[in-house]
């Protein structure tokens, strides 16, 4: 049984205002078929989905520090999940996944970090936002650590030519190396593991 004019101009009100198809089915007393027909018939596309339920009303901050632990040395122990492959600290916050190291750095600096983020202090595990720095940061911090003990290099190119103002990185002992060049010996490494 076809809808009158008022009921289907009413219709066309509720769906442009982001009504369901059982929203405005329960708003005008029609059942939802009905309703889904004339949204094509009036072409309005799909319905639109329901949010998800949020189970947690917790920031990404309050909820990362519900699976942390302190442990002797001011370091944070992840209690949360990690993931199958390297063993990563991970947490899922309003249906998106996110590292606890990334988090625990926003916390520390109130910005995204840039490039994966490690902890720099003595225990690898740690998650504390004190203890954590992301790329730049590291470089930085290893770099002072190279001037330091005196094996800091002067060479403006690596062995493949790659400019080391752009490449270089260092390891936690403030030995330099080339990230390209590490990164493509990663690549070759994994491709003939996998072959």
């Amino acid at each position: 049984m076809p809808l009158d004019s008022g009921t289907v101009d009413r219709l066309a009100d509720l769906f442009r205002e982001g009504a369901t198809n059982r929203a405005a089915a329960l708003t005008l007393g029609i059942d939802r078929q009905t309703a889904g027909r004339y949204r094509d018939t009036l072409g309005f596309g799909p319905a639109p989905k329901r949010p998800a339920y949020n189970r947690s009303s917790l920031t990404i901050e309050q909820k990362f520090i519900t699976h942390t632990q302190p442990v002797e040395g001011g370091h944070l122990e992840w209690t949360g999940r990690r993931t199958r492959s390297n063993g990563t600290p991970m947490f899922t916050h309003r249906e998106r996944s996110y590292t606890a190291r990334s988090i625990a750095f926003r916390i520390a600096t109130g910005r995204a970090p840039d490039g994966y983020v490690t902890a720099e202090c003595d225990n690898p595990e740690c998650v504390a936002p004190a203890h954590v720095e992301d790329e730049p940061g590291r470089t930085r911090i290893r770099a002072q650590l190279a001037a330091v003990l005196g094996i800091a290099t002067a060479l403006t190119e690596c062995g493949r030519g790659h400019n080391t103002a752009t490449h270089r990185r260092y390891d936690r002992d403030g030995h330099a190396y080339c990230g390209t060049c590490h990164a493509d010996a990663k690549r070759a490494r994994l491709a003939a593991e996998a072959a």
